[in-house]
């Protein structure tokens, strides 16, 4: 079987005989999930053994992942009414849903896993949780670099036009994919369609011409395929430590790819061809900094007029050199000062972020964010599995409200919370007072309440509006 064959052939073959059994995309979903709990189990026991066991529970949760990218229905915009009437809408909200809980699923799985390598990690356990919590940041930069260039480039913000809650997109780019058991894998009918695809769930269901470039292309972005072969092949040779400064090297590489590499053609139509059924509703790339109620009130002072990425930059620049110069040695009220540094890139959330690289903002305050908290958590002694939890919730929660921005699975979208500048702000007084631990404990507590409603809401919204079973059947013979 050639690597071709595998990647593209395989996925659709066993998308088909899944569609048959009635087996739908959410339920691939939480296959792929138990396959990555499973690979971390087996790579926390550290052995050359263990690590080839793990790699197969990764083959086969990125199989699962494949072929749920494949499991879809006939287009929403293909589908029978006007642009608003209720069965599209059904099919969006449902569609909207099973991608949130595919991406949230796909990051908690591989979070997993690193801790499952930190652990197996012998000798250094406070290297290894460092090791795995700076994989983990560059991994979850990543993704939200992409949410936002596609947010930036689908051009959707306050008083842009953007794909209307309730309502597919406009060349039927949703598919409503847990609902694959009214008809088999079917092919992206629109540039924008395999955009979406691709951005958020770093699969193509289009066959690409497989060219030395294209090749080259997908090495570089350091898909999921590439980085289960990463861990497996460093961990069964080399150990779990080797395998974690390697994910730390294809996590930079993915990085800085997501950040330089020029938007896909398929992106740029859709993001020309808005459509006319498309009304505001869906957020922008402001709604992906995840502000909270600090940085909207110093946004609302200066009335949307100070642009947010020089702020941004000059915030994180500043964290940076006060953490490098070690927090451990600060004390009282200085503690707070990388956070009040970070604070520079408030008043930008009013800002409707339309700048050719306004869409950076967001990706740099998140990890202002996440280098305080790091280095906040190992100077003052706070438990490793600890820091990293905090960091792979801040992670979800972040990863939660870029899809969100781009495609909301409920009216409100992910917002309502204490925001970055909350989460630094709690960090650091709960360190000034001896309380790192407990106050690390409660943001993770907090954000995991977040995640929860987020993902019930979405639930409870894409139930009220999905296609009536009859319509499926109806859809599933015309198929």
């Amino acid at each position: 079987m050639t690597g071709t064959t595998a990647v593209l052939v395989l996925p659709r073959r066993m998308a088909v005989w899944a569609a048959r059994r009635a087996l739908a995309r959410n339920s691939l979903t939480g296959i792929e999930l138990g396959c990555y709990l499973c690979a971390a189990v087996w790579f926390s026991a550290g052995t050359p053994l263990a690590a080839l066991g793990g790699g197969a529970a990764l083959g086969t949760g990125y199989l699962a992942r494949r072929i749920g990218g494949q499991l879809t229905v006939s287009p929403a915009g293909r589908l029978p009414g006007s642009p608003r009437s209720p069965l599209r809408a059904g099919a969006y909200a449902e569609s909207a849903y099973a991608g949130w809980l595919a991406v949230s699923c796909a990051l908690a799985g591989e979070l997993g896993v690193y801790a499952g390598l930190a652990v197996g990690m012998t000798g250094n356990p406070v290297l290894a949780w460092k090791l795995a919590a700076g994989a983990a940041m560059l991994l979850a930069l990543r993704k939200v670099a992409r949410l936002c260039r596609a947010a930036a480039a689908a051009g959707t913000g306050p008083g842009r036009p953007g794909a209307a809650l309730g309502a597919p997109p406009a060349t039927g780019s949703a598919q409503p994919a847990g609902s694959a058991q009214a008809a088999g894998p079917a092919q992206p009918s629109s540039p924008g369609q395999t955009a979406a695809a691709e951005t958020e769930t770093e699969t193509e269901t289009a066959e690409p011409r497989l060219t030395i470039g294209t090749l080259a292309a997908q090495v570089l972005a350091v898909p999921a395929w590439v980085r289960a072969l990463v861990i497996t092949g460093t961990a069964a040779y080399y150990g779990n430590r080797i395998a974690l400064q390697a994910l730390l090297g294809c996590g930079a590489v993915g990085l800085a790819w997501a950040l330089v590499a020029r938007p896909h053609r398929g992106m740029q139509r859709a993001a020309a061809e808005p459509g006319p059924d498309r009304a505001p509703g869906a957020g922008g790339v402001a709604d992906c900094r995840d502000d909270g109620p600090i940085a909207r009130f110093a946004g609302a002072v200066v009335h949307g007029q100070l642009v947010p990425l020089p702020p941004a930059v000059a915030g994180l620049i500043a964290t940076v050199l006060l953490c490098t110069l070690g927090l451990g040695t600060l004390d009282g009220w200085v503690l707070l000062t990388p956070a009040a540094a970070m604070l520079l890139a408030a008043p930008g959330s009013a800002h409707p972020h339309d700048g050719r690289l306004d869409w950076l903002a967001p990706v740099i305050i998140q990890a202002g964010q996440y280098i305080y908290l790091a280095a906040l958590g190992f100077a003052f002694g706070i438990p490793g599995p600890v820091t990293f939890g905090l960091i792979g919730a801040i992670a979800l929660r972040q990863l939660d409200v870029a899809y969100q921005a781009r495609r909301p699975v409920a009216p409100g979208g992910a917002r309502g919370s204490i925001g970055w500048e909350g989460r630094m702000l709690v960090a650091g007084f709960s360190a000034m007072v001896g309380l790192g631990t407990v106050g690390y404990l409660a943001l993770i507590g907090y954000l995991g309440w977040l995640l929860c409603c987020s993902g019930l809401t979405g639930w409870f919204f894409a139930a009220r509006r999905a296609i009536p079973g009859r319509v499926r059947r109806d859809l599933a013979v015309r198929s």
